[in-house]
């Protein structure tokens, strides 16, 4: 089943709608209470935060939101939406050297300035300093496709930009896409989401920017487990 690589003090939860960009209504099982959840994943995800679905939250401190979206019921699972849980995912598996295309790395500083702003991580690794931007690939396709946009993001085309231009200077880079449900089988850019963008990563993959994927699903019990630590690009892009 794979092994756990986050925790969370998860809250049972049923989805009532999507209220803004950082924000889900929900009701809390067993409560009878109605709560505002923060959401920290910017995509669309109009696939996933449908009303009536089961959702799991944690507790936050914050000074209007006092939980945190952190996984819904989505393709056969629970997927793991929050960007949060993603990175300290990403984090674990790293230093426990779970993903065999990082295996002897260690992350050395989080969100590294860059001229385009600030990627995600900056890691050590045996051949050198490796900059990693991550991507959260939460939309689903028809044959388990995890996809990654699921919208515009101007920012997601100045970051792969970047790395392109990096990658020609000789940077160490690489691209990473967490696909957040379980059932998922290859990774691919998602063109409807957007062209832009989808073409990018296609370019950043010809010339040589390094791609890798892995895969996540949330557990009962406030479970984040592995999945696949190293999931295949689909066929045909």
């Amino acid at each position: 089943m794979g092994p756990v690589v986050a925790r969370f003090d998860a809250v049972e939860c049923r989805i009532l709608g999507r209220e803004s960009r950082f924000t889900v209504r929900a009701e809390l099982v067993g409560e009878g209470r109605v709560e505002l959840l923060h959401n920290s994943n910017t995509g669309r995800l109009l696939d996933v935060l449908v009303p009536g679905r089961r959702c799991l939250a944690y507790p936050i401190r914050g000074p209007r939101l006092h939980y945190r979206l952190a996984a819904v019921e989505y393709a056969g699972g629970m997927a793991v939406v929050d960007t949060v849980l993603q990175a300290r995912a990403f984090e674990a598996s790293v230093e426990a050297g779970l993903l065999p295309w990082l295996r002897g790395c260690g992350v050395a500083s989080r969100n590294p300035r860059v001229p385009v702003g600030r990627l995600d991580y900056r890691l050590e690794c045996p051949w050198g300093e490796v900059l990693v931007e991550m991507k959260s690939a939460v939309l689903a396709g028809p044959r388990g496709e995890a996809l990654y946009p699921d919208t515009v993001s101007i920012r997601g085309r100045r970051h792969v930009e970047w790395l392109i231009e990096a990658r020609r200077r000789g940077v160490g880079v690489m691209l990473v896409f967490i696909a957040a449900f379980p059932a998922a089988r290859c990774y691919a850019p998602n063109p409807e989401g957007d062209p832009v963008l989808a073409g990018l990563i296609a370019r950043a993959r010809r010339e040589g920017v390094p791609m890798h994927a892995l895969s996540l699903e949330a557990r009962p019990g406030g479970l984040v487990a592995l999945v696949d630590p190293s999931l295949p690009p689909c066929p045909g892009w």
